[in-house]
């Protein structure tokens, strides 16, 4: 029989699946639901900063109008009533559950949310992730400056708690690597690639803008699982596209430590995430694996390299030139 067991951020996992933050880990009943189908951990729903500023809006609205509250709640005054919900759901999984239990913070002050991460710690939470996000509006900030904050933000975090922390990124960044290591020396134990935010459409009959949801690309998870794993000194998590238990080998073998699913979940049940370790146990047993360390990263970008192969064997993570991959393609179809 195979064993699924693996580690993630420190923490030991039953298998590498865990469920990402979404409605399913809104609520107690939720995560026991994800333990019960097999979850090896869960990413609670994402505390957002709009939820602190809703808090400041209704402040100003009542009796709060004074300048001298208002700074007071900007401050943090308001901190420890903002995150009761959060905190009460972190302590009644920790209860209820035996999977480690990880809180997500959507990230964009640095002075705020290591107050916040410190209070999800004390409330049990085994590990915090950041969703940091800066969109480069401003023609005249530098793309260096946007990276800056990120750094400020995990520093900041990493100091305030004693709990692994984590970033999830964006893709929408110039270097991946070298901003993934930075954030490894500024306290990050792992990254997660992707966060897909909500995206923008537009409303031709209303004539109005309006938000999207977000869909992941396998693809490019796989492609920067692979180039990261073994290359930064922490643990690469991956998040997006992940439809069958093929999809969670894969990045294994590019190098993932943990294949984060929300949205196949969200969409066929939460029973889907049996289906996926049955698929990664077969496979396994298929090609002789006893152990998820045994294949891990196999495939990755450094390991190929290193394991000389061929030249160009791990082409495939850089590769972008559309016409030679389709010549390619065609030929071997012949």
């Amino acid at each position: 029989m195979v064993d699924l067991a693996t580690t993630y951020l420190g923490l030991k996992l039953r298998n590498p699946i865990v469920v990402g933050s979404c409605g399913l880990t809104r609520t107690v009943e939720g995560v026991v639901r994800c333990q019960e189908a097999g979850a090896g951990a869960v990413v609670l729903k994402s505390f957002f900063e709009e939820q602190f500023s809703k808090e400041l809006e209704a402040a100003d609205q009542g009796a709060w109008t004074f300048p001298e509250a208002r700074d007071y709640l900007e401050k943090g005054g308001l901190l420890e009533y903002t995150t009761d919900d959060l905190s009460r759901l972190i302590e009644k999984a920790k209860a209820g559950t035996e999977i480690p239990v990880i809180a997500s913070i959507n990230c964009r002050t640095a002075r705020l949310w290591p107050r916040f991460a410190r209070q999800f710690e004390n409330a049990g939470a085994d590990a915090v992730e950041l969703n940091i996000f800066f969109l480069p509006l401003d023609p005249k900030t530098a793309g260096l400056e946007y990276e800056r904050l990120h750094f400020e933000i995990v520093k900041e975090v990493a100091a305030a708690v004693s709990i692994p922390v984590s970033v999830k990124l964006s893709p929408y960044l110039t270097s991946i690597p070298h901003l993934g290591q930075r954030l490894v020396e500024a306290g990050s134990r792992a990254l997660v690639l992707f966060n897909w935010f909500m995206q923008p459409d537009i409303d031709v009959k209303r004539m109005n803008t309006r938000s999207a949801i977000g869909r992941g690309d396998f693809h490019l998870s796989l492609r920067w699982v692979g180039l990261c794993a073994g290359r930064l000194n922490c643990d690469i998590a991956s998040s997006g596209g992940v439809r069958r238990s093929e999809d969670v080998v894969k990045l294994i073998l590019a190098g993932a430590a943990a294949v984060q699913v929300a949205s196949l979940f969200l969409r066929e049940g939460i029973g889907k995430l049996g289906t996926l370790i049955q698929g990664l146990e077969a496979w396994m047993e298929e090609h002789g694996y006893a152990s998820i360390a045994d294949f891990q990263g196999e495939m990755s970008f450094k390991q190929q390299d290193l394991s000389h192969k061929e030249a160009s064997a791990a082409e495939a993570y850089f590769r972008s030139q559309y016409l030679e991959t389709f010549r390619e393609s065609t030929e071997k179809s012949k």
